[in-house]
């Protein structure tokens, strides 16, 4: 008798931890909104510089430089979230645990001050239900790379560890 209650209360057991962990968990959400993609660099430089050539409109043409450089990279990251979004949300995941659901809110690209032929990436990343927003540099990457590729998101999922202070 005792060892039927103690085959009953094991298999008991099994039972209760087998159920327990076939419970599903709903997966981290990311909004389909697309963030704000801007660049800051090679022409915000150049601006005064053609300002002594052009005048006030040599501004206006560094600041339309930096735009068309940051359409290229919004255009290459687009091109490539379907490949890349999980890799972001994994990311994501592992490091807000506590997340239901997160927004990519704007990417921040601007040029290393050591090299203008790279650029680093600042992340503003919206976690919900807490509400929190969180901010991330990248290491740099070549420039061309980021107009034609995905190294873009590369960057961004590898910098979701290195938090900063967020400035808007």
């Amino acid at each position: 008798m005792k060892l039927f209650f103690s085959k009953a209360i094991w298999l008991s057991l099994c039972v209760l931890m087998v159920s327990g962990c076939s419970i599903s968990l709903k997966p981290l959400q990311m909004d389909s909104a697309f963030p704000k993609v801007s660049y800051v660099g090679r022409g915000a430089a150049a601006g005064p510089m053609l300002m002594g050539a052009m005048g006030p409109m040599g501004i206006a043409v560094g600041m339309a430089i930096d735009e068309g450089i940051g359409k290229d990279i919004k255009s290459a990251l687009s091109g490539s979230l379907v490949q890349n979004q999980a890799v972001v949300v994994e990311s994501v995941a592992a490091n807000y645990p506590d997340a239901h659901r997160f927004a990519l809110r704007k990417i921040e690209f601007k040029a290393d001050t050591s090299n203008d032929d790279l650029a680093y990436a600042i992340t503003f990343l919206s976690l919900y239900p807490s509400n929190t927003t969180k901010c991330f540099k990248s290491e740099s990457a070549p420039l061309d790379e980021l107009k034609v590729s995905d190294i873009g998101w590369k960057i961004i999922t590898n910098s979701m560890t290195k938090e900063v202070a967020c400035q808007d």
